[in-house]
């Protein structure tokens, strides 16, 4: 059990519970997107990425108690970052993800899958599309609960560039999880290989991380 990290606890004053592994009823081996799904080939924004990304929305959803929101954040998570064509800023990968959403076959089955239906496409797409925007959206959006749930999951993988400024995260939830969103990237980026195992290995790490 690793209770501390560079001298902060992993759960800075927060009660230490194991959230529940999935938000959706799905194995985890189709939890988060395979390599060959991403445009892009890429370190920062591949699979690792995402699946520290949907660790730390399991635990968003757990700790802020929005279980309603989860199918939809796990599916926001799934597909943020697979229309990226490139590592550098973009404004639009977001809509271009939720573009293949509406194109392609395979990422509507697998939505189905975790019980989601074209109902929840809307606020999914909304949420995918604002996450990169370059005007940030505001809580009277429509949508704001999953934007803002998606957007510090994201935030907090912030840590792989060095750049997080938990001021801007939108949860005092999220700002707790700083240290842990540390530990987690330090013990699995570049250690545990992606493929079909990842999030399961990654998942094995953060429970480890958490007590």
């Amino acid at each position: 059990m690793l209770d501390y990290f560079l001298g902060e606890p992993i759960n800075e004053g927060v009660a230490v519970t194991v959230p529940r592994q999935h938000l959706v009823p799905l194995p985890a081996d189709r939890i988060v997107p395979m390599p060959e799904l991403f445009l892009h080939a890429s370190t920062l924004h591949g699979q690792a990425h995402v699946t520290r990304v949907m660790v730390h929305a399991i635990r968003l959803v757990d700790a802020t108690g929005q279980q309603e929101h989860g199918a939809r954040l796990w599916a926001a998570v799934f597909l943020h970052d697979i229309a990226r064509r490139h590592d550098g800023v973009c404004h639009r990968h977001g809509s271009d993800a939720a573009r293949r959403l509406r194109e392609e076959t395979l990422l509507q089955q697998r939505l189905t899958e975790a019980g989601l239906t074209a109902v929840d496409y809307p606020a999914i797409e909304a949420a995918i599309t604002a996450h990169c925007a370059p005007k940030e959206a505001t809580p009277d959006h429509e949508h704001w609960p999953l934007i803002a749930l998606l957007k510090d999951a994201d935030a907090l993988d912030r840590v792989r560039l060095g750049d997080l400024d938990p001021d801007y995260l939108r949860h005092p939830e999220a700002k707790s999880m700083l240290a842990f969103a540390q530990a987690l990237f330090d013990h699995t980026d570049g250690i545990i290989a992606t493929g079909e195992t990842h999030f399961q290995q990654v998942w094995d790490v953060s429970r480890d991380l958490i007590g």
